[in-house]
């Protein structure tokens, strides 16, 4: 595929660009992926996929530079929290930098905290996912973390999950199917 000349120097004016126009079509729920290790906790807005049903596996994307990143590559753990549409304000307090060891305490993001891991959850998701991390690779501007979920917990009660979707918040709305049959687990 050629690009043309006035193409290209868009790509060159804004390298964020494709990602803004295309990538940012892929709805995806809004995710906050929780580390720590000593006494640091951070955390991150993200993305996660499931990469395996047995054993249930998740990836993750984080930049290198962050501190979650460091944390998470300290202690192979990490946890994902899938927001419900009424935390949209901690979606975007994570994805601000905050100063000292605590970045929950910091930003005033709820912890729920499972007995057994070391690593921070956010209070009052509809679900969360404790995992230990099984491979590591960097993937362009980001690296790719797969991790194989240890622990998990869910509200079902909450059924409504914050989405992002052309660079917006949105939520889900209403079901339009009945849910898939017996043995399709997902």
């Amino acid at each position: 595929m050629s690009v043309s000349p006035r193409r290209s120097r868009e790509i060159e004016q804004d390298r964020y660009g494709p990602a803004k126009r295309i990538l940012s079509r892929i709805a995806h729920p809004v995710a906050i992926v929780g580390a720590a290790h000593g006494a640091e906790r951070s955390c991150a807005t993200g993305t996660v996929m499931y990469v395996s049903h047995v054993p249930p596996m998740v990836a993750i994307a984080e930049h290198p530079g962050s501190r979650t990143t460091r944390l998470i590559q300290a202690s192979r753990e990490f946890s994902v929290s899938l927001l419900h549409d009424a935390q949209q304000e901690l979606a975007v307090a994570a994805g601000r930098s905050a100063e000292g060891p605590d970045k929950f305490a910091s930003l005033r993001i709820p912890v729920h905290e499972q007995p057994g891991h070391a690593i921070p959850a956010v209070a009052g998701s509809l679900a969360t996912m404790w995992c230990r991390v099984t491979d590591e690779r960097p993937t362009g501007d980001h690296i790719l973390f797969v991790g194989e979920v240890v622990d998990a917990v869910t509200d079902d009660q909450k059924i409504d999950a914050l989405l992002r979707y052309r660079r917006r918040y949105l939520r889900i709305g209403h079901w339009t199917s009945e849910e898939a049959p017996e043995g399709y687990p997902t």
